[in-house]
């Protein structure tokens, strides 16, 4: 998980400030909300660096045949393509598997949480599939759609978390993504619940710093 300490959030407080009216904590909470998003990031990065990515995604693009395996592509390589088309957002990941003669093009949004506001999962919806109905000539491939909530393995519940958006056969969890990347999920998990005390430590290290929070703390305490 990202480090709570290292976080440099691009508005020092901001609207925190306001919540809470005082800046030192404003400034604490917008940190936590920084390493979150930045706890995103590193959930992608742990998992291609556990997958084999694919370097010129144009050139893998034109095989009518692609190697036995799982082959990954990131937003970077998508972005870099000149063959598929970005009139609009790009899904997180393109995954790539052939095995036993039978291919698919696998597309995944990737998400560390799984409940959102209803616009933002039809968005999210509208997203991956006009990326698909754009670029589907392109890929020569059988083509599949998928949400994936990582932390969560309740299908139902990631579900009920998309307000009903998506499709109930386009839902996947953590563990099945791992499993069509052929990769241990157990080790993603573990390297990711490392920082938790240490953030801990940090936050209620920051957050007894703030006089009148410790302050009221110690009354809380005391009564």
């Amino acid at each position: 998980m990202a480090r709570l300490r290292n976080a440099q959030p691009r508005n020092t407080s901001g609207s925190y400030e306001r919540i809470f009216g005082n800046t030192a904590l404003g400034e604490l909470a917008s940190k936590v909300h920084s390493a979150a998003i930045s706890s995103g990031t590193e959930l992608e990065r742990l998992i291609a660096g556990l997958a084999e990515n694919i370097a010129d995604l144009d050139a893998f693009l034109e095989q009518e045949i692609m190697p036995d395996g799982v082959f990954l592509a990131r937003k970077r390589q998508m972005k870099e393509s000149n063959t598929l088309d970005f009139a609009g957002p790009e899904p997180d990941f393109m995954v790539f598997k052939r095995r036993q003669g039978a291919q698919a093009c696998h597309i995944i949004e990737l998400k560390d949480g799984h409940v959102f506001d209803t616009k933002k999962a039809s968005a999210e919806r509208r997203a991956m599939h006009g990326f698909i109905e754009r670029n589907a000539q392109h890929i020569q491939y059988r083509v599949r759609a998928h949400f994936c909530a990582f932390n969560m393995e309740d299908k139902e519940a990631i579900w009920e978390g998309f307000k009903r958006k998506i499709a109930r056969d386009e839902i996947m969890t953590g563990t099945e993504l791992c499993e069509l990347l052929e990769i241990d999920y157990g080790p993603i998990v573990a390297a990711r619940r490392a920082d938790g005390p240490d953030n801990m430590e940090f936050f209620l290290s920051e957050l007894v710093g703030i006089g009148p929070v410790r302050q009221r703390l110690q009354e809380l305490l005391n009564g």
